[in-house]
């Protein structure tokens, strides 16, 4: 099979551009989300539109480039968050769950990408998946200890943070904060609690 021509390498004006985008982009999302127009972050970054269309190539695969090390800090630092916790794999669960919901809160950016709006974006889809597989980790011993209900699926915390995101956006923090309350209640292991719906 014959290998794909490579590119040849950026001019260094061509390069400088690219950084620009790149900054003027990270600066945008993170204060105004990743709705945030492509036309203000041309015009940040001093740039036409077609620019960026041209060193990206779409909207996903600048969210790819710019986002996807933005979310993979933030997953990374609920994960350290999660492993030093003290408790049991459901106390380290919950620790896990309520840090990536505050970060949700905290970056407009991040909730946007960890919400899964922007599905077409495979990097950041691989940072959401290593997520959920990390908690899908912390289930497991809460399973075991007899903590975590026997028929609560990862799709539910999966769920859980595209309302929080939902939430997040309708600048409803206390309403936040009482449905995650009403998740961890929901999920917890007792006699006699009713089956979900499957």
């Amino acid at each position: 099979m014959p290998e794909a021509p490579q590119r040849p390498p950026l001019r260094a004006d061509a390069r400088r551009n690219v950084e620009k985008l790149r900054q003027a982009a990270a600066d945008a999302f993170s204060e105004h989300g990743l709705d945030t127009p492509l036309e203000t972050i041309a015009k940040l970054a001093g740039v036409s539109v077609g620019t960026i269309y041209n060193r990206f190539g779409s909207r996903d695969a600048l969210l790819d480039q710019v986002v996807n090390e933005l979310a993979d800090r933030h997953v990374c630092a609920a994960m350290a968050i999660a492993d030093g916790a003290a408790g049991s794999s459901w106390e380290k669960l919950q620790t896990y769950v309520e840090a990536i919901c505050q970060a949700q809160a905290d970056d407009p950016a991040f909730n946007d990408a960890f919400s899964r709006r922007y599905p077409n974006a495979p990097a950041l889809k691989a940072v959401c998946d290593r997520s959920l597989a990390f908690a899908t980790d912390l289930a497991a011993g809460a399973r075991a200890e007899g903590a975590l209900r026997e028929d609560a699926q990862m799709d539910d915390i999966a769920r859980f943070f595209q309302v929080n995101g939902d939430l997040v956006r309708a600048g409803d923090d206390a309403g936040r904060r009482r449905v995650l309350a009403l998740l961890f209640e929901g999920l917890r292991a007792r006699t006699g609690s009713r089956p979900l719906p499957s």
